[in-house]
Order: C-alpha cells, then structure tokens, then sequence
C-alpha cells in the first residue's frame, strides 16, 4: 500500500488533518471503529470503583486503606500503590473524579485513535506512575510527610496533556467549558500553577507535584517515547514473548517465535512510518524530531533488507 493510500494523503480530508480541535464536537472523530474503547474501558473502571466505594463503605475503607498511595508504605514493598491509586479518587468529593473523567475522555480519544490499545495504557500508566514516584521522592527528602495518602488519575492526566500539547500544540480547547485557548498554553499554564504551588507549599501541593511530573514524562513521551516505543519497547517485548515459547517447546517455538518478531517488526515499522508521513502532511518535513527522523531510516532501511532477502537464493 503507497501513502497515497493512507488515511492522513486520502483527497476527501480537504478540510484540513484531523485532530486540530478538540471539543465537544469531536465525539464522532475520536470514537472507536467498533467495540469498546480503552479511554472508554478506563473511565467505566476509575466510576465503578468509586460507585463500589460509596455503596459499601467497609469494603471502601479496605480499598483506600491499600490502594492508596503512601510514600512510606511504597518504600516498604508495596509498589502496587503506584498504579492502584490511579484508579481511586477523593470519595468525598465528585468534581474530583469528574474533572479527571472529562479530561481523560477529551484528551484520550486523540491519542486512542493513534496508538494501540496496549500503548495508549503503557503511557496513561506511566505518566501517573512518574507522578507517585515524584510524591514518594518528596516524601523521603522531607518535603511532605511520607505517611500522607494520595488519590487520583490526574497525574495520568496532565500526562496525556503533556502528549497532547506537544502533538497538537495548535488545537484550541475551551478550558473548564468558557475560556478558550491552544492546548500548548493550557499545558503552560497548569504547569505553572502546579510550580508555583510547590515553591508556595500551598493546598495539595504533594498532588500537584504529581501533576508537574506527570505532565513531564508526557512532554518527554512526545518527544522520545514514540520512537523508543517503536524501534526498542515491542522489540524487546517480541524477544521475550519468544523466549518463554522456546523454554517450553524448544525447536517448534523457537523457529515460531523468530517468525512472529519479524512479522510484528514488520507490523511496528507499517505503524511507525504512518504515523510520521502524516506528521509530516500535517506539519512538514521540519515537524519531525531526531529520534523520528531516525526511527524512519531504521524502519526504511529494515524493510529495504527484507525486500533483498525475499529475491536472494542461497547456494547450497
């Protein structure tokens, strides 16, 4: 298949590339071909949870008393707080899980649509877990009480800003539903409050150190994640998938688990170099950073060889 036959070069989007705005009238855009969506997955999860919470109090203490992030309890071996209390929110406070809710639902669908189920749950995971590393970091210098609890997604959150202000720094938004404004400055914005309430020491500011770290790894995805993602990350993952198969079946999978790295090396570099053309129709040649400049030489050079190899003829 040419790139004149990718979506992004297809003569019926004269409007102009997709994702430039991003509001209310994007539900069509940004939803899921079928099924359900993984932004959608998330946000029945983080509403279920909280409905349990409330319904059952006994069962709600017991989740918040271990799903909770502690910095101390996380030094002491119980690492699952860094992703399970992503999922938990302030039970005495609803705007809270709906402002993160909102956020989720504007800010993922964009990034759904591009990535793969398993990659768009990679970054939102990550991102939080930047940001309770960050809380427990502050905890251990002294700057906040490593026996506070933490609760919330908005680190995930302001991460999937961070992606987005960075791949779409033009798309306008209207924040909090009024003010509207490009996702570049909003992302400066609650980065600078989020500074200024650390230096200040002001309410919640362990939570909004979450969000300042989380913001970061997004910006720092944007920028290099893509390309590690693509050229290491499912490599890595292929090697392993193909050395559990060959431990328990030795010849047969071993000889299978080579064939299935080449076909989903195939599969990353088709998805890598999509996604950089359409950079590319959307923003020019100078749009690209370094490490994608480089992931579509790898990609180019890897599919160039493959070319080579299917015309060769050993002799024998």
């Amino acid at each position: 298949m040419g790139w004149q036959d990718r979506d992004y070069a297809s003569p019926a989007r004269g409007q102009g590339p997709r994702y430039r705005t991003l509001g209310t009238d994007g539900f069509g855009v940004f939803g899921a071909a079928g099924g359900r969506s993984i932004v959608t997955t998330l946000i029945i999860i983080n509403v279920a949870v909280h409905f349990l919470a409330s319904i059952a109090p006994n069962l709600g203490i017991w989740i918040y008393e271990y799903g909770a992030m502690q910095g101390r309890a996380v030094l002491h071996g119980q690492v699952w707080r860094l992703i399970t209390a992503q999922y938990l929110h302030d039970n005495h406070s609803l705007m809270h899980l709906l402002f993160n809710m909102i956020g989720l639902h504007f800010l993922g669908r964009p990034l759904e649509s591009m990535w793969s189920p398993r990659k768009f749950v990679a970054v939102y995971t990550l991102c939080g877990v930047c940001g309770n590393l960050f809380f427990t970091l502050l905890g251990v210098t002294g700057a906040i009480s490593l026996n506070v609890p933490a609760v919330g997604a908005s680190g995930c959150i302001l991460g999937l800003l961070g992606v987005v202000a960075v791949l779409f720094p033009h798309a306008r938004i209207l924040l909090f539903f009024i003010i509207p404004m490009k996702i570049r400055t909003a992302a400066f914005l609650f980065a600078g409050i989020a500074y200024w309430t650390i230096l200040q020491r002001g309410a919640n500011y362990g939570g909004e150190a979450c969000h300042l770290a989380g913001l970061g790894f997004g910006v720092w995805w944007a920028m290099k994640g893509d390309a590690w993602w693509s050229r290491s990350g499912r490599y890595w993952w292929s090697r392993i998938t193909s050395r559990s198969s060959a431990a328990a079946q030795p010849k047969r999978k071993s000889q299978r688990g080579g064939f299935q790295a080449r076909v989903e090396q195939r599969r990353v570099d088709s998805e890598t170099i999509d996604r950089i053309l359409k950079k590319v129709y959307d923003g020019g040649i100078h749009s690209l950073t370094e490490g994608e400049k480089q992931a579509l030489q790898d990609a180019t050079e890897r599919k160039r060889q493959l070319e080579q190899e299917a015309g060769r003829v050993d002799r024998l």
